[in-house]
């Protein structure tokens, strides 16, 4: 019997970031209590904050992340690939502020925010990072972080040909990636249901999503783990008996 879990409203509200592209963007973000499993940044697919925010936060919610979410992209203006990393180090500080280290993050992009979370997932080593429909439209370095990417065979922002030298240049990771594509669909296939090839890829995409971070997310200790760490290290640590 599925449980109905009760959505949760993001709250919505600007952040500078005086660190990246010197932009004030609203940043939207749903804290859980008790002690959250991990903690997930949401890059969107350009203007789509309001579109994608609720249900993915929500999603992630219900599997134990609180999350931030953000949409990135340059709008009429001009942002460099150093400027986007800037601004991934501000919304990393953000979930800091929250207790979050790096290996319990999480990041997830969808179209221009994915192709930031691949550009992040080079740059830093944070728990796991998943692009959801990027364009690949500059070379790419080998990451840091774990990497799983999600193709729609038919997007033209992400031919074929790219694809396989993306799988290329990604051997050379010293982390495990991966590389998945759907045939019959294009970039945004997560919003044409009515297509049982789009309906499909989307149910997958979210279910290796939810795998990806869950295997590699490094989870939050409770306060009585916590203390039975506490006291096995100084156990560990304590003078040995002869």
């Amino acid at each position: 019997m599925d449980i109905a879990f009760p959505r949760i409203e993001p709250a919505v509200a600007p952040v500078p970031f005086t660190y990246g592209s010197r932009r004030t963007l609203p940043v939207a973000r749903i804290e859980l209590g008790g002690v959250p499993r991990g903690a997930a940044i949401v890059l969107c697919a350009a203007g789509a904050l309001e579109r994608d925010a609720g249900e993915v936060m929500n999603g992630l919610a219900e599997k134990g992340y609180e999350s931030v979410a953000v949409d990135l992209s340059p709008g009429t203006g001009a942002v460099s690939d150093r400027d986007l990393l800037g601004d991934v180090s501000v919304l990393m500080g953000l979930l800091g502020e929250r207790g979050w280290s790096s290996e319990q993050v999480g990041l997830v992009g969808y179209g221009f925010g994915g192709r930031t979370a691949l550009l992040a997932a080079a740059e830093f080593e944070v728990g796991a990072a998943v692009s959801v429909g990027a364009p690949l439209i500059r070379a790419t370095r080998p990451v840091k972080t774990p990497w799983l990417g999600l193709f729609g065979r038919q997007d033209p922002a992400a031919p074929p040909e790219a694809v396989a030298c993306l799988r290329a240049r990604l051997r050379d990771s010293p982390v495990h990636t991966e590389v998945v594509t759907y045939p019959g669909v294009a970039r945004d296939f997560r919003f044409d249901a009515r297509e049982a090839q789009a309906h499909a890829a989307s149910f997958d995409v979210w279910q290796r999503t939810v795998e990806w971070l869950e295997l590699r997310v490094a989870p939050r200790l409770t306060a009585v783990a916590q203390k039975w760490q506490t006291h096995t290290a100084s156990g560990a640590a304590g003078p040995s008996r002869v």
